[in-house]
């Protein structure tokens, strides 16, 4: 399985047999390079401009954007309904969580904007890989988002949707959430091929490509 971080909450997911799955993808007014990429699925976790702009995304790719479990191109994906805010969607809305089963079950949370529920745990199933946002203002906080981490319980963890020198708004550092991880590794690049998984829980933080 390949990854790569995109932006944002943005990421490439390549599957074992070759699937491309991309996440969230973001208009030109959030700061970062926007792609022009083929994808076979595409997940939007909610409508806002940072999160669906799919108007440069090329070729005949399949959209979800709902709760609900799909089997798109030979990949397992499911869609949990959760919410943008802490007050069940009244501030921003809905917000969708996607969980891809390859060969590691890679979870994506979107703009998440509260703790998760046990019920909301348990639709999820084991996470072996969590994409997690951390930089609060929109979103669970640092604090929240260790959690959250913790309520999942996975063995990699990659966090996303924070501040850095390119994003046109504010948003937590990563450091205000890795700070509580023992094992942390900073990579100096946005793709990753994780063929293993750890024995221990890791912490990855990926370079932005955009």
């Amino acid at each position: 399985m390949k990854i790569t971080y995109l932006a944002h909450a943005s990421f490439l997911i390549e599957t074992e047999s070759g699937v491309k799955i991309l996440t969230d993808p973001y208009d030109n007014s959030v700061g970062y390079t926007v792609f022009e990429l083929s994808a076979d699925v595409v997940l939007t976790s909610h409508k806002h401009f940072d999160h669906a702009y799919t108007k440069s995304l090329k070729g005949d790719y399949v959209l979800v954007d709902k709760e609900g479990e799909f089997n798109v191109k030979g990949v397992k994906i499911k869609g949990i309904k959760t919410f943008h805010d802490k007050e069940k969607g009244q501030k921003r809305g809905e917000n969708i969580v996607f969980v891809i089963e390859d060969k590691f079950s890679v979870a994506h949370l979107g703009d998440l904007g509260h703790e998760l529920a046990e019920t909301e745990l348990e639709k999820m199933g084991q996470v072996d890989i969590l994409l997690i946002p951390v930089g609060g203002v929109y979103t669970i906080d640092a604090k929240e988002a260790l959690n959250v981490a913790k309520a999942v319980n996975p063995k990699i963890i990659i966090p996303m949707h924070y501040k850095t020198e390119k994003l046109k708004f504010d948003l937590g550092k990563v450091e205000e959430f890795t700070k509580h991880f023992e094992d942390v590794e900073v990579l100096q690049t946005s793709e990753i091929e994780i063929n293993s998984l750890p024995e221990k829980q890791k912490v990855l933080v990926l370079e932005h490509k955009g």
